[in-house]
């Protein structure tokens, strides 16, 4: 039912259910979302600001600013309204459902809006290991980051998150917030990494990427967070042959600063401001003495159990940026 939700560290309410999230109660909240009426929305004045495409060159989404304001467009889906006050007007397509609306506002809008508010969150994964040390895995989408990060987790690692991390320094150093407990994955790696399949679900149209979330005791999905101890790169899978050697080497910071800056959340890459913030966020998370290492591997998934060995076995404090 609508309500309060909490989503990474993020209270906020929303005018429509969100079942895929934990009930917040926090007295106040810092972001308002509701369902906006299309046909009466006013779309004047806006111009395009920034375009996203795949690999083929095939757009996908747009951000259109007026101001202050922001109109994050996915065609065919939904339109997002996102105002400088902290509100969110989701405009619904009339050939699209709720269950597409759901997955761009939790995993793509709320994160950059966070992003626009100063906040460094970035397109990545993070478990904690048995040992108690925290990992992220960090790459662009399909490099594996969520069929790692979900090997770690059914072999006893505890997800942070398979996609999306708030990173917040801090005296000890920096932590990852995740978004929602959730995994997404294709159902190859579905039926590779889990003896089990019951509960994944097909929640998109337009993939065929499944998603489980997890939940706590109390029946909700939990965003979770820990001290992040290092930081892993992942190399491009089309350029690794299958019968390559798992590889792990220190990684310099600037390697690590041109990775996360490719990889950070944004309603608007080209804002000058927003580019200013991220690197000042990003240089004081690698600041925080993180290791920083690149990570290559084929990615084939009987050689999953090789490469959660040589992470178990990588000596954090060899590499400090």
């Amino acid at each position: 039912m609508a309500g309060l939700y909490r989503i990474f560290d993020l209270t906020f309410q929303c005018g429509f259910p969100l079942p895929e999230l934990s009930k917040s109660f926090a007295s106040d909240a810092s972001l308002s979302v509701r369902l906006g009426e299309p046909d009466v929305f006013d779309s004047s004045g806006f111009e395009t600001a920034f375009e996203w495409r795949d690999h083929a060159d095939r757009l996908i989404c747009w951000c259109e600013r007026r101001g202050d304001e922001y109109l994050y467009v996915y065609p065919q889906y939904a339109r997002f309204h996102v105002t400088s006050d902290g509100r969110i007007d989701c405009l619904l397509h009339t050939d699209s459902d709720m269950h597409m609306l759901r997955h761009l506002l939790l995993n793509q809008v709320i994160p950059r809006y966070l992003a626009s508010t100063g906040h460094l969150v970035l397109h990545a994964s993070a478990v904690t290991l048995e040992t108690g040390q925290t990992v992220a895995f960090l790459g662009n989408s399909g490099f594996g980051k969520s069929t790692l990060a979900s090997s770690f987790h059914r072999n006893g690692a505890r997800l942070i998150n398979d996609d999306c991390i708030l990173m917040h320094p801090r005296k000890d150093g920096v932590s990852a917030i995740g978004s929602f407990a959730g995994i997404r994955l294709f159902p190859d790696s579905v039926h590779a990494v889990f003896d089990e399949v019951g509960g994944f679900t097909r929640y998109t149209p337009y993939t065929d990427k499944q998603q489980l979330v997890l939940k706590g005791e109390a029946g909700t999905s939990l965003p979770d967070s820990a001290c992040l101890d290092a930081i892993f790169l992942l190399d491009d899978p089309a350029e690794i042959e299958q019968g390559e050697s798992v590889q792990i080497e220190p990684a310099s910071g600037t390697e690590a600063m041109m990775a996360m800056i490719y990889c950070a959340f944004s309603l608007d890459p080209s804002d000058k401001q927003v580019i200013v913030s991220n690197f000042r966020n990003i240089g004081q998370a690698i600041g925080k003495q993180l290791g920083v290492y690149r990570l290559r591997y084929p990615r084939v998934h009987e050689r999953l159990p090789e490469v959660r060995a040589a992470v178990m076995e990588c000596d954090f404090t060899s590499s400090r940026t």
